[in-house]
């Protein structure tokens, strides 16, 4: 049985790697979804948010990849300096022109606001990184893409992954006010879900490039965790005067300037997000053999 479970594993490795990510997180998240007492609804929400880890470490301990070359990704800084400027730049580049976007749609922005949220922003990237969402990278960037890349180009591969993970989030909209990248939003799911959808999708064509331009789920975290902070510490608006409505632009528009970023980026690599061209070879050696390493 156990030899049969690692056979489906090494033949599926991706698609099995969804299913166990899902059923973690979705399992662990009844507790806020059925509103159980505390500290079972957090201690659900946050195991929830390590099942993409958990199902890329089984996964990978599973099959026939070496565990200890997966984990080296996780924590690989040796990567260049401009490369931790992109992954901070990049979300406070979206911010900033969503800013502009609001400002040019009649919303009252004050950029006076931001100097007083300093240990703010530096308090939700620590948190962010650990448990609201950088958590999620090992099994997103870590083992998904790399995998997917293996057998389609770095865009279809991308809007695969985008996907799925966006779905993933659904389990938490369920619990009526949720908080998608920090920005609370009190209006009806559906009318939104779509642009949630394409939101998340943008952000991983951004992940893509920084994860295959270096190789470090690191790196990927670093970004994923500027995102999330940006969008909800660094909207230049009155966090506690933000209604439902302003909610609603503030995504639409951080959505379209986000593919925008997105074209520019397809533009400037050709389609290729920075796979083969810019990963050095010991990345690209990472999941294209088998590793004799012991796990």
């Amino acid at each position: 049985m156990n030899q049969q479970l690692r056979e489906i594993v090494d033949a599926h490795p991706v698609a099995a790697f969804f299913v166990l990510a899902y059923a973690i997180s979705w399992v662990a998240w009844l507790g806020p979804i059925l509103d159980l007492a505390e500290p079972f609804g957090t201690l659900g929400y946050l195991i929830g948010g390590f099942g993409p880890a958990l199902a890329a470490l089984v996964i990978t301990w599973l099959g026939s990849d070496s565990v200890r070359a997966w984990a080296r990704q996780i924590v690989d800084w040796r990567v260049a300096p401009r490369w931790y400027l992109a992954a901070l730049a990049v979300p406070l580049l979206v911010v900033a022109l969503t800013s502009v976007g609001l400002a040019v749609l009649g919303t009252s922005i004050d950029p006076g606001l931001l100097p007083g949220r300093v240990s703010l922003v530096i308090v939700s990237f620590v948190s962010i990184a650990l448990v609201g969402g950088g958590n999620e990278e090992p099994g997103w960037r870590g083992l998904a893409l790399p995998k997917l890349q293996e057998q389609y180009t770095p865009v279809s591969a991308t809007l695969i992954l985008g996907v799925v993970w966006a779905l993933w989030h659904l389990p938490l909209l369920a619990t009526g006010a949720t908080e998608f990248h920090g920005l609370v939003s009190f209006v009806e799911l559906a009318p939104t879900t779509g642009v949630r959808i394409l939101n998340i999708v943008g952000v991983a064509f951004v992940l893509t490039w920084i994860y295959n331009a270096t190789g470090s789920v690191l790196l990927a975290i670093i970004a994923h965790t500027g995102f999330n902070t940006a969008n909800s510490t660094l909207v230049p608006l009155p966090l506690e005067a933000i209604s439902a409505g302003d909610s609603t632009t503030i995504l639409v528009v951080t959505t379209v300037v986000l593919w925008v970023v997105v074209a520019v980026l397809f533009v400037a690599t050709r389609g290729q997000f920075g796979y083969e061209t810019e990963l050095d070879e010991a990345t690209t050696q990472t999941y294209s053999h088998r590793s004799e390493v012991q796990k």
